[in-house]
This record gives structure tokens, C-alpha cells and sequence, in this order.
């Protein structure tokens, strides 16, 4: 319960590597090594080795692939995780997602398909854009 605490913390203060601001409106391919936030509008695609943050101001429209995510505002597109996925009360996915570990609190929005996988090799929706250990 900490864990989903400290990230529900994280998606309200700015707190990543790279940090998109609210009233920034961003499009292209976004590619990380590190932990990034969004709290404007992104376009385009998102594939991070590490956590990708949606604040709640946040609007991503594109497909996320990353470690782990957190999302409090809207993704409009696939969202593809090695390990957790939370869908915050104010966070709306629209599109499919594929995830070891799901979290939807009260509130929050999947609108599409999800496969719950034990391991990489078991996803199925959206493929992995790189390698993981």
C-alpha cells in the first residue's frame, strides 16, 4: 500500500528525470533511459526504461511503453508495461493495455482490452519496443 501511495504523490509533484510542464504541448517520439512525467499534452510515442508519470493536468496521446506507469490525467492510446499499471481516480486510459500488475482506483477509467501477463513473453497486445533484464 506504500508503494501506490508514494506513486499517487508522485503523479501530483514533479518529480522524474524529464518532466513535460503543464501548458507545454509536446509531439514526437520520446525515448528514455530514466523516469519521465507528463503534465501537459504529448503526441506521438512514448518508450521508457524506466516509470512514465501522466499527471493529472497531463493528456498523452500516444502509445506509452515502459517500466512502470502511473496515470493520473488521460492517455488516448496502448499502454504496455514490464511490471505495474495504476490508473489513479482522476486517470483515463483509452486503448489496450498489458501489464504484470493492475491497479484501478475508484474512479479511474480503462476503456479498452487488458492482458494480465507473469512475463514478457506473454504479452500479447502491444509488444515491447526494448529490452528488459
Amino acid at each position: 500500500m506504500a508503494l501506490f501511495k508514494k506513486r499517487e504523490l508522485l503523479a501530483q509533484v514533479a518529480h522524474a528525470e524529464t518532466i513535460v510542464g503543464g501548458g507545454v504541448t509536446l509531439s514526437g517520439k520520446i525515448e528514455a533511459k530514466h523516469n519521465i512525467q507528463i503534465n501537459g499534452t504529448f503526441s506521438g510515442e512514448i518508450v521508457a526504461e524506466g516509470d512514465v508519470i501522466v499527471g493529472s493536468d497531463g493528456e498523452v496521446n500516444a502509445p506509452i511503453n515502459a517500466k512502470n506507469a502511473t496515470i493520473a490525467g488521460t492517455v488516448n492510446g496502448n499502454v504496455n508495461v514490464v511490471n505495474e499499471l495504476d490508473i489513479l481516480s482522476t486517470g483515463k486510459i483509452f486503448g489496450d493495455i498489458s501489464a504484470k500488475t493492475l491497479s484501478v482506483k475508484s474512479g479511474g477509467i480503462l476503456s479498452g482490452r487488458s492482458i494480465m501477463h507473469g512475463k514478457i513473453e506473454d504479452q500479447k497486445i502491444v509488444k515491447p519496443t526494448y529490452e528488459t533484464e
